[in-house]
């Protein structure tokens, strides 16, 4: 029997489908549990794994590469590990030059580990989910290409990510958006709901589909479009969001977002949130505001 399932020959928690076993390009990234407690995307990987005879049966060509993000952190049920660091900040891997190897976390060495399969592949999906109750949006680069595949995902359309101050360059899509490839974050709904792993199945298959590289359909509803322009970093200790938000929440033009230890910050103009994350600490990102095109 042709063998269309194999462990990576070089990376733990990496593993390759192909139609044929050829496993010829192009290759196709699949991303989960890059934040070890956002299982949805693991789940994913771990449904097509564990049906690899009849998923490969359905790819027209190429080799899928299935990618456990962040292995330990999962383990640790913690969004990075023990002592660590945020993973998704570190795929511009200015740290090999920057930071003595003395000194990395197990996130600097798992992402120089995967750094060939996440750089090198022809287009890549990283399949994530939120602190907090949200409809599913896709992470796009803007172009025209970017924003119709991000359509073919059934899901909202965000893009912007790349604007001044913002991460994309440091983020696992950036190097292949940097490069003109196909590349898609995706928040897939909130961490404990319990169908957000069949959102990102479904996603999934809709990406695959839309490359042609499965003969699963794409989604037939077109979804909202947002454009970032701010990033909102949590500047005190105390300081907390305004209420219970959820992406897409909107404020009004002048509204309170948050407040602590005498700042106050209100919205200069209509905003929809974006990934608002009470748990934030000071200097981590709190919430990312954008307009409704």
């Amino acid at each position: 029997m042709t063998e269309v399932l194999k462990t990576h020959p070089n990376i733990e928690s990496v593993w390759l489908l192909s139609p044929d076993g050829s496993f010829q390009p192009p290759r196709i990234a699949v991303m989960g549990a890059l934040h070890g407690n956002e299982r949805c995307g693991l789940a994913a990987i771990e449904r097509v794994r564990a049906d690899a005879e009849n998923f490969a049966s359905r790819m027209r060509r190429g080799t899928l590469v299935l990618i456990h993000g962040n292995p330990l952190a999962t383990e640790q049920g913690k969004r990075f590990s023990r002592g660590g660091v945020d993973i998704n900040r570190l795929f511009a891997y200015e740290y090999l030059h920057d930071l003595a190897q003395a000194a990395w976390t197990y996130e600097h060495h798992r992402a120089a580990a995967i750094r060939p399969v996440v750089t090198d592949v022809d287009a890549l999906i990283d399949l994530h989910s939120a602190s907090r109750p949200t409809d599913p949006f896709a992470i796009c680069d803007g172009t025209p290409e970017g924003i119709k595949l991000a359509q073919s995902t059934g899901c909202n359309i965000t893009y912007g990510w790349d604007g001044p101050g913002m991460l994309m360059e440091h983020v696992s899509i950036g190097a292949l958006v940097a490069a003109g490839k196909p590349a898609l974050s995706i928040e897939c709904g909130q961490h404990a709901d319990p169908g957000a792993a069949d959102i990102a199945h479904r996603i999934l298959c809709h990406f695959l589909g839309a490359l042609g590289v499965t003969d699963h359909g794409v989604a037939d509803e077109t979804r909202a479009t947002y454009r970032l322009f701010g990033r909102v970093v949590k500047p005190t200790h105390d300081f907390q969001l305004a209420g219970p938000f959820k992406s897409f929440d909107r404020l009004a033009p002048g509204e309170k977002l948050g407040s602590g230890d005498g700042v106050i910050i209100h919205t200069e103009q209509e905003a929809h949130l974006l990934l608002p994350t009470p748990t934030a600490v000071r200097g981590e990102d709190i919430v990312y505001l954008a307009r409704k095109e």
